[in-house]
Parts: structure tokens; sequence; C-alpha cells
């Protein structure tokens, strides 16, 4: 008897390891499983000290919830929007905090007990009706899952802390206790520039740039005519403060063009309108903006270079090319060094269906590959080439992260080190990700690291203010320990790119998006 049940827990244990050796993404679908547990200030205990120089607060957007009631997101960048922070006070505690942003939409759909009729990247599942499709394209997005950001409002003396998405509304957020504040609708002076009559505003960036040599930022907004024979628009937008924009410049366009990001430099604001068009008739008719951009390969990339001081705009073109995210840009003499992390279409962004990623052979299945591209504008001869460049490196696949973070100091300068993470580095599994540490410089300093059954997000790096260096500082990356079925916070030197502290977390943090440090929030 007692042979037979050691037989059994043999076997029970047997078991338990050949399932472990054998699941390559072993507590992956936890990145996509709701979590709706709220935390404030609850401390944390790091493996060791921290520098007493990392001091402020690390604030991230992500996904919280993917299902409402009967109804489930299509998509996974539809997920109710959940902030996580991590508070370092100087003295070596830090602190954690986690908390949906209250929007309407996130308030309506709980009230209801079902996702509520808001404009979404993609459909829900079962899908609403035709005339809960018209109130959400009357609606607009309202769900700022993407990033945070904060803007500097000279009038009041003070900071504004902000949640976005890619499109023109905004939230105010409080970044010490991360509560919503309420929704923003900037304006230009006393008008809204949202909302013109004929006009339907649905894109702008989710990454606003710092204006240099100023406290303001720039973004931009493209704006959809639903009325025959007017043009459509794109407005480069000067942000004076959360409320307070300010057109920098305005032009026609025949089609409005998908944009997630853009690049500036000390005098110039460069955008890469993607081949990837709105579809106004489709629009209309499905109210599902994903659904309804046409990708034309064949095209090539147009290419806008507006001067921040003069508003003067020069349009070029350049390969085709799908563009998520700029890196950074810098002028040299009479010429503009680009950097983005680049994809060959949007079937990528497709893949990301809840679907898909729910489902192990259909993930692992397509090109999850981004790759760095380079390019540099003549604005003598209003001319832009892509640059082919040997990585000359150990690490190949350094070339194709995503999810850039640069040292911020160096912004619209010249740079050498970009920081990301690759999906698929084994090119097999999706969920074999590495975070990577690329030297555009070409010196030979890539470097990579990568932990199995451990699931990084985006990194963002904090300087050392005594720097003695470029990569002198830390990331700070959440990172899902699939074996633990638990979060926790890395600190990797952003030279070496070794761990060297590490927080676990009391819950699950499903994956994030963007987010920033605020050195400031203590």
């Amino acid at each position: 008897m007692i042979k037979l049940k050691s037989l059994k827990i043999l076997l029970v244990v047997l078991f338990t390891l050949l399932k472990f050796c054998c699941c390559e993404d072993y507590g992956f679908q936890l990145l996509f499983t709701s979590n709706t547990e709220e935390l404030e200030d609850t401390e944390i205990k790091f493996e060791r000290k921290l520098p007493k120089w990392l001091k402020g607060t690390l604030v991230r957007n992500g996904f919280g919830k993917f299902e409402m009631g009967m109804r489930q997101f299509a998509h996974s960048f539809d997920a109710f929007a959940k902030l996580s922070s991590w508070k370092f006070d100087g003295n070596g505690s830090a602190y954690f905090s986690t908390r949906f942003i209250e929007s309407s939409f996130y308030n309506d759909s709980l009230a209801t007990d079902d996702i509520a009729p808001y404009l979404l990247f993609e459909g829900v599942i079962p899908e609403f009706s035709a005339y809960d499709k018209m109130k959400a394209l009357m609606r607009g997005i309202d769900n700022m899952n993407v990033n945070v950001y904060k803007f500097y409002n000279e009038e009041r003396n003070s900071s504004e802390y902000v949640a976005l998405n890619d499109f023109w509304k905004i939230y105010e957020i409080s970044p010490w206790d991360l509560t919503t504040l309420g929704a923003v609708t900037p304006h230009i002076g006393e008008r809204s520039l949202g909302g013109s009559f004929g006009f339907l505003d649905l894109l702008s960036s989710a990454h606003p740039l710092p204006e240099p040599g100023t406290r303001n930022h720039i973004t931009f907004l493209s704006s959809v005519s639903v009325i025959p024979f007017f043009s459509n628009t794109i407005s480069l937008i000067r942000i004076k403060s959360a409320v307070e924009r300010e057109v920098i410049a305005k032009w026609d366009v025949g089609r409005v063009p998908y944009m997630h990001s853009f690049s500036v430099t000390e005098n110039y604001a460069i955008l890469f309108a993607n081949p990837f068009y709105v579809n106004v008739l489709r629009m209309l008719r499905k109210a599902e903006p994903f659904e309804c951009l046409d990708w034309y390969a064949d095209e090539p990339t147009t290419v806008y270079v507006v001067n921040l001081n003069s508003g003067e705009l020069i349009t070029m073109s350049t390969i085709n090319v799908f563009t998520m995210h700029h890196v950074n840009a810098y002028e040299r003499k009479d010429k503009i060094i680009i950097d983005v992390s680049a994809y060959p279409s949007p079937e990528f962004v497709k893949s990301l269906q809840m679907e898909i990623l729910r489902d192990p052979t259909q993930r692992n299945a397509f090109d999850a590959h981004a790759q760095l591209k380079r390019f540099r504008i003549n604005l003598t001869k209003n001319k832009i080439n892509y640059v082919k460049r040997d990585p000359k490196t150990k690490i190949p696949y350094s070339m194709n992260l995503d999810m850039p973070t640069i040292n911020e100091l160096y912004r619209a300068s010249r740079y050498c080190f970009v920081y990301g993470i690759v999906l698929k580095t084994d090119n097999i599994n999706l969920s074999h990700i590495s975070i990577v540490k690329r030297d555009m410089c070409r010196r030979g300093r890539d470097r990579s690291l990568y932990i199995k059954y451990h699931y990084p997000s985006e990194a963002w790096f904090v300087p050392n203010p005594r720097r003695k260096s470029e990569d002198d500082g830390v990331l700070l990356v959440p990172i899902l320990d699939g074996v633990r079925q638990k979060s926790y916070l890395a600190v990797i030197s952003a030279k070496t790119m070794k761990i060297i502290n590490r927080s676990y977390l009391p819950v699950v943090i499903p994956f994030s998006l963007h987010g920033r440090f605020f050195d400031e929030i203590v």
C-alpha cells in the first residue's frame, strides 16, 4: 500500500516535471489574464539595498481586465486600462500601487456589467449592435491604456500628469495614489480643436515628445473628413499644458495614415505616414478603427518634416515600411539622422488579438520581429535615404527590438544606446523574450538578457545623477516569472545588462505597454 502510494506521488511529480520541461511558455498566459486587485502604497522588499540616488516613482500603463460580464475584447489593445507604480523614497524603502483608470468607459461598463459601447481598437465578442456601433463612433475612444506623461502648465507653475492613447482626448491622473482626476479635451485658445463639424478627430499620438529648449511638448492630430470633397488634415501641435494647445502647422491630405509615434529634433518634427490609411466609409459602418485601415504594400512611405519655428512643411517619400515606435532623431549640420523600429506590414499588430495570444500554436506562427532602421534626411536636397547598416554584432537579434527606450538626456541628440525587448529570439516561441541593448554607434557593445520562463515588458532608463557615460544608470523592468507565477520589478545595470536587484510583487501585473519615471514624485 505504501509502495503504491509512493509510486503515485512519483508519477505526479514526473508528470509535473515533464509538463514543465516541455512547455516553452510556462505561465505566459498570465500576461493576458485579468487581475482586478487594487493596492495603494504596499511596501515591497528588494533583495539588496537600493542606491540612494534612485529616488522617484515609476508609473506604468497597460492592461488590467480583458472582459466584462458576458463580453470580451477581441484585441489585447482594448483591455481596460490599469496603472501600476513603484515609489522609491531614496532611503531604501519602496512601495507598490496598482489601480484602474476610472474612465467613463470603465465606469459605464462596471455599472452595466457589460462592455459599454465606446470606440475600440477592434470589436468585442459578442459584437455590438449597429445602434451601439454608431453610439461608439460618436463617443470616441475613452480607454487610456497606452502611456503616461507629464506636461508643464506655465500659468499654474505646476506639472500635470496624464494617461494617453492614440487619441486627442486624455485623462488627468494623480501619480501619487493613481487616482483618476478626470477627462481633458484640449483647446486652442477658447476653441476646442477636436469635434469640428464634418470631421472625426480620431488619431493622435500616445508618445508626445519634449520640444527642445522649452517646457512644451509636441504631438499631432489627424482629422478625417466625413463630408465628400472636403480634405482630411494633419496638424502638428504644440502642447502648452494638458488643456492648452497651439497649431504649429496644418496641411491637407488625401488619405489619413495611422501613426503611433514620431520624432523631434532641435528644430524639426518628423512624421512617417505609413501607407496604412483610414477607410472612411468602412469606419462609418463598422466603427472599429483597426479594421477600417487599408494597407498598401506597394506604396512608398510619405515623410513629413515640419520646422518647429516657422511651421514650414517639407514632404518626401521613402521605402514602404510600417513603424510603430520611433527611437530617436538628431541633427548633424544640414542632415537629420532618424532611427525607427519597423515592421514589413501591420500584420504583427493584427496578430495581437486575444484568440491568437492565448493559443500557443497561433501565437508562435506569426512573424514577431521588428527591425531597427536608420534614415538620413538631407535638408538641402529635401531627400531621405534609407541607410542599410551591417549589424556587426555577436547578438544578431539585437536589431529586432521594439518598445525602444533611450537615456532621455540624449533625446534629440546624438546617442549610442537603445534598449528594448525582442520577442521570439529562438525563432520558435513568441514567449522567448529577451531584453537587449543595441549599440547604434557600432562599437561592439551590444548586450542581451534572457531568463527562461520570464517575460519582460518595456524597460525604462533611469540615469545615475553622477553619470560618467550615456549608459551609466539602471533599467527598471516589470517581469513575469512564469515558474513562480508572480511579477517582479527588476533593476538591471544599463551597462552590463545584468539584474542587480529585484522585488517580487503581491499581485500579477498583466502586460503593460509604456511608462515613465518621475523623479519629483516621492
